[in-house]
């Protein structure tokens, strides 16, 4: 299949024009050569297949020196790609250009997509002036739905939009910040909903959808975050100092101040009970499949990741320090976080979550989880050729194919879209007979 050429910039030229852009297409090896590297050990578990990749698309990404493998975001079923002055959106599902919107007079910093508001993708922008400027975008068409020339912090469905500030570095002589003031904005409308004034701290609290705001004696008042509804007032310490920051998170309310010297303290506080946490906080607990996974803290020392059973909460057993878990539709995975994440997280071995046992040896090969639903575990790794990609069907790795020395990929069930060559993006599709 022929490729389609999407050029993003008129500013691009091409490195080599006697030879023009490489095609990722003359990467992908035939079945023999498949077969041959399997008797040789090369493949090591994976079993030997048709190559199941289908070349769609190769837009090109602009000026090559100036390309950012994180210029590219997977948002819904588009690819987002900013360069060349422009954000650029493309079909996930064909690489056709949908739409392009032109930055502001600046540098494209910042790009946020909101799962709880899935038709708006927030894009911030740094101007020429020091300014800011930031845009909530409708993904779909592209059509700036609101902007401002303020910060914007985004909490859920909501905006919190405050001036630009700068941050005092004054060592000898700390003082308390100016009272903060956030706007709460509908994030899809850009719709006033009320204003949060600190006193001087405010902050929010994106698990429960709360509103804080904090004096330095510590007297705090909760509301809630759609409306400004106080829910529930109250008094707590700083530690001593000067009063530097409050913020919420994790359950807590953290409370920071600022020694003449220059160092800080803080104290952290249980946002339901109010009462001081400790240092050895309680362990953490996330359902894993049909278990319970449990990270615990010694000391402000991580404890190695225990699986627990659901209904008497004992420990079935312990994994090795440094070792992780991904719970992906193909089972459990071990992963360690101790190499590069640009093609995904080193793997260790597929497990039978209800004991640990090995299922299969995944040494080699790093993975990653697909961008939409379907939980698909990607496996990537490098070689002389380029680098191989394959999935876990029927307890084996299974190659789908061989790609150019890639530097970043996103995929989904059917879809798999990478950077490459420093400024080209490909898009290919999966067979439907992958799992």
């Amino acid at each position: 299949m022929k490729p389609e050429i999407i050029e993003l910039g008129e500013d691009w030229t091409d490195p080599d024009p006697d030879t023009g852009p490489r095609r990722p297409a003359r990467y992908l090896r035939p079945v023999a050569l498949a077969v041959a590297l399997l008797f040789t050990g090369a493949l090591g578990a994976a079993t030997p297949v048709t190559p199941m990749l289908t070349q769609l698309a190769v837009p090109a990404l602009g000026d090559a020196g100036d390309m950012r493998i994180d210029n590219v975001e997977l948002v819904n079923d588009l690819l987002l790609v900013r360069g060349d002055g422009a954000l650029s959106a493309y079909d996930l599902d064909d690489g056709s250009l949908r739409w392009r919107l032109p930055h502001a007079a600046g540098r494209q910093r910042n790009l946020v997509a909101v799962p709880q508001v899935p038709d708006v993708v927030v894009v911030a922008d740094d101007l020429e002036d020091g300014g800011v400027y930031v845009a909530a975008v409708d993904p779909h068409t592209g059509a700036v739905r609101w902007s401002t020339r303020n910060d914007v912090w985004v909490v859920g469905a909501y905006a919190l939009e405050s001036p630009v500030s700068t941050v005092s570095r004054d060592e000898a002589s700390p003082t308390p910040p100016d009272p903060m003031q956030l706007t709460v904005r509908d994030l899809r409308t850009g719709r006033e909903r009320w204003v949060l004034r600190g006193t001087p701290f405010a902050a929010a609290d994106e698990s429960r959808l709360e509103a804080w705001t904090v004096s330095p004696q510590g007297e705090f008042t909760v509301s809630d975050l759609s409306d400004g509804r106080v829910l529930r007032t109250g008094a707590v310490a700083f530690p001593p100092g000067v009063p530097q920051f409050a913020t919420v998170y994790g359950g807590m309310l953290v409370l920071s101040a600022r020694l003449p010297g220059g160092e800080f303290l803080e104290t952290r506080y249980d946002t339901r009970t109010m009462r001081v946490v400790a240092a050895t906080s309680s362990p953490l607990r996330f359902g894993c499949g049909d278990y319970l996974c449990e990270v615990g803290d010694d000391g402000g020392v991580r404890t190695p990741l225990a699986v627990l059973d659901r209904d008497t909460l004992q420990v079935r057993y312990r994994f090795e320090p440094g070792v992780h878990l991904i719970p992906s539709a193909q089972g459990a995975i071990t992963v360690r976080a101790d190499g590069s994440a640009q093609l995904g997280v080193p793997a260790d071995r597929l497990i039978d979550l209800a004991d640990g046992r090995t299922l299969l040896d995944l040494t080699g090969w790093a993975v990653q989880l697909a961008f939409d639903e379907s939980r698909q575990a990607l496996l990537t790794r490098s070689t002389p050729e380029g680098v191989q990609l394959a999935r876990i069907e029927d307890g084996q790795v299974r190659l789908l194919g061989t790609l150019p020395p890639v530097q970043r990929c996103f995929h989904t069930r059917q879809r798999i879209a990478c950077v490459y060559d420093g400024n080209r993006l490909g898009v290919w599709s999966i067979a439907a007979t992958a799992s």
